[in-house]
């Protein structure tokens, strides 16, 4: 006769909770941007675009995988990167007044927004016991 462990076994008892969804899809979005980022550096280089336009899209792509990869890794000062760097791609965009306007707010409110819930707050307060 085999006796199961209450709960679904060891398994389930010493797990670390899974990211949650609004973490999940922010570092995906930032994943996407470092991406786009770098492909647009690359484009400046061959093309021929301007070398400070290259630069600067290198270090946009850099700071996108830094904020995706602070947040994946549970670090309790993830989210203030992640502040700072939609709300400099929010403040950037105002000048454009379009549609890239609405892209930047919207990546600034839900970055705050997700960050914020208290789901996140608890996954990224720190390493806790395991349960």
């Amino acid at each position: 006769m085999v006796v199961r462990a209450p709960g679904g076994g060891y398994g389930d008892m010493f797990r670390y909770p899974a990211m949650p969804t609004p973490l999940r899809v922010t570092v995906l979005v930032f994943a996407l941007l470092s991406l786009l980022f770098t492909l647009a550096t690359a484009h400046r280089l061959i093309a021929g675009g301007s070398f400070g336009a290259a630069v600067f899209f290198a270090v946009m792509a850099v700071a996108c995988a830094l904020v995706a990869l602070s947040l994946v890794g549970r670090r309790p000062w993830a989210p203030y990167p992640a502040y700072a760097l939609a709300g400099l791609l929010a403040a950037a965009s105002l000048g454009l007044f379009g549609t890239i306007t609405c892209v930047g707010l919207a990546l600034l409110a839900w970055v705050l927004w997700a960050c914020n819930v208290r789901a996140s707050r608890d996954w990224l307060g720190g390493r806790r016991r395991l349960r």
